[in-house]
């Protein structure tokens, strides 16, 4: 029996794109490397560990502002469980400031935006260590506690400005937004957290993100948007927002949330939509550690139903462990217990796992300033493109072979070639033969635990019409 999902362009919205974040894979020397940046930032195929990939196309890059120095004298406290990597070095060590830190990292932003980026996001994680209460920048003692300083609100939010600033003038780099949380609701956030962070209630926020207007402001960067909270869960950010003053929400351009609660029926999604109205949203991280990406498209595709964000960004796409698109291979594995993070910032590509391929039907097929339509299903992302006037529809069956009819018949009745990839158990993004619409319908058959990507073309949106009877 067929399962028909019928596509209505009612209520489309505009896509910005697909993202990731740099941080601790770009903190490494894989950040200085040009095949990366050209498998994830462009759309040529690339051969990255002796394969050869389809570029999946990003234009969304996340820069991670660091919270860590080392000069001498440094009363920096280190986490006794965090590693380097994933210490992100600072510009600013109080009345010291360093233009040449964080060299890595800069280093992929620029290749990101020669390959083809295009959006740019700059976030904190913490507050550089000397503005933070105990010196740490991986938490308080305690992770109820805010770690920045009263005292240092301010500065903190001009510290981002002029990095900002600098980034524009200096490295190139026009970051569209800024977001100065990092999961800020937590109480993850403590001194022996294996990564930076930092636990701000909500009278932090709302001070930070006043100042961070006013500073931004100040320093040029009026078109410069904030994004917040970026809190860990769909129903912490929907409580954040609801408790924010509404003279803080004015000031925030995006809501920005991480996609790791767990949220099958799409509730969660639904009420954050709903509790921030027509204020835009990111979904700003996701990651996991399952190699074969159906996880991963099922959270895609739940939430560009249910939460209608305009870009999808993913965490570490080079990471140890399966949580990856590709396999990382790095030195400083082992915490050193007594304080000290070891490692020497190497890094390198031990494969490729399924997710690369299972990402790129969305990000090579959905391209930004796309209009992302109702599907009619959870599984199936539909979108159409009015330059090319294609419409994309890519679904995840994560169960045995299904026969899914598609009803185009809102936006075409002609008989039409369709185009076919595919990624299943023997197959990783591959063209497979092209099937056809007939009169508006579209008949295929997926095979278990597969995505496929379908792009049909010469179609125009235009109004559904009104239902007859």
């Amino acid at each position: 029996m067929s399962d028909e999902r019928v596509i209505d362009p009612r209520d489309a919205y505009t896509w910005d794109g697909w993202g990731t974040c740099l941080s601790w894979w770009a903190n490494t020397e894989l950040g200085e490397r040009d095949d990366l940046a050209a498998a994830l930032f462009g759309l040529d195929t690339v051969e990255v560990a002796t394969t050869g990939l389809p570029g999946l196309g990003l234009n969304i890059v996340r820069y991670n502002l660091g919270a860590c120095t080392w000069t001498p004298g440094s009363a920096m406290v280190e986490s006794p469980a965090i590693v380097r990597r994933k210490q992100i070095e600072t510009f600013c060590d109080g009345a010291l400031w360093n233009w040449c830190a964080d060299a890595h990292q800069r280093t992929m932003l620029s290749k990101a935006r020669d390959a083809g980026a295009d959006t740019f996001e700059m976030f904190s994680v913490s507050p550089p260590w000397w503005m933070t209460v105990n010196g740490n920048p991986s938490g308080a003692e305690q992770g109820t506690q805010d770690n920045l300083e009263f005292q240092y609100q301010e500065e903190f939010a001009r510290f981002i400005a002029a990095v900002a600033r600098r980034a524009r003038d200096e490295w190139g780099i026009r970051f569209a937004s800024v977001e100065p949380f990092n999961e800020p609701s937590l109480n993850a956030w403590h001194a022996r957290q294996n990564q930076e962070g930092c636990h701000f209630t909500l009278g932090a926020q709302e001070a930070v993100i006043e100042y961070l207007r006013r500073a931004l402001d100040e320093y040029g960067l009026a078109d410069v948007l904030i994004a917040a909270s970026d809190e860990c869960h769909y129903t912490d950010a929907a409580d954040t927002w609801q408790k924010l003053g509404e003279s803080t929400r004015q000031l925030i351009d995006r809501v920005n949330v991480h996609a790791y609660e767990r949220d099958d029926n799409g509730r969660s999604r639904t009420r954050l939509r709903k509790a921030v109205g027509e204020t835009p949203v990111w979904q700003s991280e996701y990651s996991d550690g399952e190699p074969d990406g159906m996880s991963m498209a099922l959270s895609i595709s739940r939430d560009l139903r249910h939460l209608r964000p305009r870009a999808w960004v993913c965490w570490q796409p080079v990471e140890a462990l399966d949580w990856g698109l590709l396999d990382g291979v790095y030195d400083d594995q082992t915490p050193n217990p007594t304080g000290g993070a070891p490692g020497t910032l190497k890094g390198q590509v031990g494969g490729v796992n399924t997710k690369y391929y299972v990402l790129a039907h969305y990000t090579r097929h959905i391209r930004p300033a796309a209009r992302i339509l109702d599907s009619g299903h959870t599984k199936t992302v539909a979108a159409h493109d009015p330059k090319t006037r294609r419409l994309t529809l890519v679904t995840v069956n994560n169960g045995r072979g299904q026969t899914v009819t598609y009803n185009l018949r809102n936006l075409t009745e002609n008989t039409t070639t369709t185009h076919v990839w595919i990624t299943d158990a023997t197959h990783n993004y591959t063209r497979a033969p092209d099937t056809h619409t007939r009169n508006g319908l579209l008949e295929l058959t997926h095979p278990e635990n597969s995505i496929t990507t379908l792009e049909i073309p010469d179609i125009d949106l235009w109004p559904a019409r009104p239902e007859e009877g």
